[in-house]
């Protein structure tokens, strides 16, 4: 009967563990989700520029004409410029986050294929952006999309003019878009510097644990 007991305790205090690492993992990812919507993406925000009702009137006849077109064609796309901005080596580096606003069609997922980037003296660079989209929507809910460009570090002090590249929306009607432009380092969130510590805090804890099993 005492033989049973010692085991049962190792277990429940195991059981109890997990729990608590699982609580804890919980309470820290509830945060940085709640701050998505709000995150610095550099030190300074520096312009907020929307697009103009002609620019997203333009981005809906490139949806109509990309729904005629056969697989195995390239679609249509049409760009927006927006003004034209000083940029110094001193702001470096420089983000744009992308947000596009608009209202679901039908229930399920939606999402918009879009580009930012800069003109530099009449030439365009592309940047890099991780799709932008959603699951599990409802016909007629409004959702805003975010996609976050790669940074661009200048060499010297240069202008600027920030584009975005329409190609497609899926079942998402547009509303809205503007590009926001970020000069500076992005600095790290406070739940961030925790959970970069969290697979070390893991191993300490479950060394501790096993040398308290060692000892019972």
């Amino acid at each position: 009967m005492h033989a049973l007991t010692m085991n049962r305790g190792p277990g429940r205090a195991w059981s109890g563990l997990m729990a608590a690492l699982a609580l804890l993992a919980l309470l820290l990812a509830a945060p940085a989700r709640a701050q998505e919507g709000s995150v610095a993406w550099g030190q300074q925000l520096m312009e907020t520029q929307e697009l103009s009702a002609e620019a997203l009137a333009r981005f809906l006849q490139t949806q109509e004409k990309n729904a005629q077109v056969r697989p195995g064609n390239d679609p249509a796309t049409d760009t927006w410029s927006g003004r034209e901005m000083n940029l110094t080596a001193a702001g470096n580096p420089y983000t744009l986050v992308l947000k596009a606003t608009g209202v679901a069609l039908a229930d399920g997922d939606a999402g918009v294929r879009m580009q930012a980037g800069w003109v530099f003296d009449g030439k365009t660079t592309q940047l890099p952006m991780p799709g932008m989209a959603q699951k599990g929507l409802r016909a007629g809910q409004t959702v805003e999309l975010v996609g976050v460009s790669t940074p661009v570090t200048l060499n010297a002090d240069r202008k600027g003019t920030p584009v975005v590249e329409f190609t497609a929306a899926a079942n998402l009607r547009l509303e809205r878009v503007q590009i926001d432009v970020w000069s500076g380092q992005r600095p790290t969130q406070p739940v961030e510097q925790v959970m970069s510590w969290m697979p070390m805090l893991f191993g300490v804890i479950a060394l501790g644990f096993f040398l308290w099993l060692r000892r019972q």
